[in-house]
């Protein structure tokens, strides 16, 4: 073959790989996930929920198994079976790190309060914040507004590197930490 006609051949077979022509099959270990397959899904859900785990100072005594989903339409940030002991967040594809870290601290809040708080130290709690005469436990869905809400959101602005504060109830303290000690003494 002529110097001219290799580099033909060559610039020909680069623009089929290019253009994904060539005919040999892909091998079975390398193919292609479809992104939007459930497996994958969960998969992502998984994998950035581990990353952010890695956020939270995690309170190991507690005995909560912690799971991550994929969230769906109708799915709320995350929620706590207090009978099971199981804490699910539901991951948003492109939720930051830091916001499903939070939801993951905000939900091992209301699972502290479950295992160690009374209706004295959450009492307590309420009067610590200023809001001694608040609910505690939410008539609807979300819990911003009440005592609990508070108290995992305070919680969570404790244990997690994260700059989201949700309460409605009331500004977000100081230092979190020292609340929280301040509320269990």
């Amino acid at each position: 073959m002529t110097r001219g006609g290799s580099a033909a051949l060559a610039v020909l077979a680069a623009v089929v790989v290019a253009l994904g022509l060539s005919s040999c099959a892909q091998p079975a270990d390398t193919a292609r996930v479809n992104p939007t397959s459930p497996s994958a899904t969960a998969a992502a859900a998984r994998a950035a929920g581990e990353r952010a785990l890695a956020l939270v100072t995690v309170p190991a005594e507690l005995g909560f198994e912690l799971e991550f989903e994929p969230a769906g339409a109708d799915s709320p940030r995350a929620r706590t079976d207090l009978e099971g002991r199981r804490i699910t967040v539901f991951v948003r594809p492109g939720d930051a790190s830091h916001r499903i870290a939070h939801d993951i601290a905000h939900e091992y809040g209301h699972a502290w309060d479950a295992v160690h708080m009374t209706a004295g130290t959450r009492a307590a709690y309420l009067r610590a914040r200023g809001v001694p005469d608040a609910e505690w436990w939410p008539r609807r869905a979300s819990d911003y507004a009440t005592g609990a809400g508070d108290f995992a959101e305070v919680f969570a602005a404790c244990r997690a590197a994260s700059p989201e504060f949700r309460s409605r109830l009331a500004p977000a303290p100081a230092d979190p930490c020292a609340m929280l000690l301040r509320a269990a003494g």
